[in-house]
């Protein structure tokens, strides 16, 4: 598998693809919770959704350590 994609790469790649009232928020977030704001715009760090995702819901993140 190769390596993953720096926050910093996807914040870039994120920041493209959200509305302007979600930039800070992106903007603000990292690892695990940037990850989940990504499948909430359907941009994935491995550019594809993994086997076995089933969504993003609302809330997942809110307990997630990052």
């Amino acid at each position: 598998m190769s390596v993953p994609e720096p926050d910093t790469d996807f914040r870039e790649r994120l920041l493209r693809e959200v509305p302007d009232g979600a930039r800070d928020t992106v903007i603000g977030t990292s690892g695990k919770k940037l990850d989940a704001l990504g499948r909430k715009y359907d941009v994935y760090r491995t550019g594809v959704p993994l086997d076995g995702f089933d969504g993003f819901r609302d809330g997942d993140t809110e307990d997630d350590d990052a």
